[in-house]
Parts: structure tokens; C-alpha cells; sequence
């Protein structure tokens, strides 16, 4: 009888050497390719703000499908306070993502690897402040990278699967 474990060991050693190469690959930055959630900021923002003043202000433009008229809110944030003026259909809940999760507005890591699926024609952009920061995030749902994007800022962006 044969021994397995001779068979085995390069192949395990091959497999091994592969997912360090991937990992190597999918830690290095860069830009996002095709079909990425793209976005730009100067700096990951954060909860603060000049004192008094609004610590968010983003305009949410969300298109739900080809041929949808796009949806269009202002947001203003207070820390997790709405303001005056926001006209986000649920500016309560966006406005504590925000300042609880300020890193969904920032840039995705480069060269993520993600799941080739997709999750529906739903796009949208978030441009403006937040905590002193300019934002400019774009979300889609193309792949497994903005389906998980997009579900994580839900209270942003809205839910999925038609006009709201």
C-alpha cells in the first residue's frame, strides 16, 4: 500500500503558497477596478465637528433601476441628531449611522476581492461633509463587495427592491 501522505504534502504546500500570494495581493492599495464601489475622501471621516454645527451634511441621490427617476435627500447631522432641513425620509436612522459608522463613507480598500454576483440596478451617490471631511461615495450593487456595501449603509441609502 501506497503511503497518501506523500501525495498530499506538495500539494498542501502548493495550496499554502497560493493563499499567501492572494493575500499578499488583495493588502496591497490601489485603485478600484471595474464595477468597484468607488469613492473619495480626504480622510476617513469622523463623528466631530466645529462646534455647534453640523458634523454632516450629504446629499443622497439613490436610482433604483433603469428608467426610475432618482430620489434625491438632503441629510444634516448633529452628531446623531437630524437638523432642520434634512429631507432624508429617515434622517433619525442615517444620521446615527453616520456618526456611529463614519468609515461606510470612506474609500473601500483597493483590490478587494469579491464575489462575482449580482444584487440588483440600484446605484447611488453620497457627496458633501462629514465630520470636516468631503465626501464623494459611490455605491452600486454589482458585486458581493457593494451588495454588502450597500446593505451596511441601508439607513443611508434606503432598502432595496423598489421606490421607496
Amino acid at each position: 500500500m501506497r503511503p497518501v501522505r506523500r501525495v498530499w504534502i506538495p500539494v498542501l504546500l502548493g495550496l499554502a503558497s497560493c493563499a499567501v500570494a492572494l493575500a499578499a495581493c488583495a493588502a496591497q492599495p490601489g485603485p478600484a477596478g471595474p464595477g468597484s464601489s468607488e469613492s473619495r475622501t480626504t480622510a476617513p471621516p469622523t463623528s466631530s465637528g466645529t462646534p455647534g454645527g453640523p458634523t454632516a451634511e450629504l446629499e443622497v441621490v439613490v436610482v433604483r433601476g433603469t428608467g426610475e427617476p432618482e430620489q434625491r435627500w438632503t441629510l444634516r447631522c448633529a452628531g446623531p441628531a437630524p437638523l432642520p432641513g434634512s429631507t432624508h425620509p429617515w434622517a433619525a436612522e442615517a444620521c446615527r449611522l453616520v456618526a456611529a459608522r463614519p468609515e461606510l463613507l470612506a474609500p473601500p480598500p483597493g483590490n478587494q476581492l469579491c464575489t462575482q454576483q449580482y444584487g440588483g440596478p440600484e446605484v447611488a451617490t453620497v457627496t458633501g461633509t462629514a465630520g470636516g471631511a468631503r465626501v464623494e461615495r459611490h455605491f452600486d450593487r454589482t458585486d458581493g463587495c457593494g451588495i454588502a456595501a450597500w446593505k451596511a449603509a441601508e439607513a443611508l441609502l434606503g432598502p432595496t427592491g423598489g421606490a421607496i
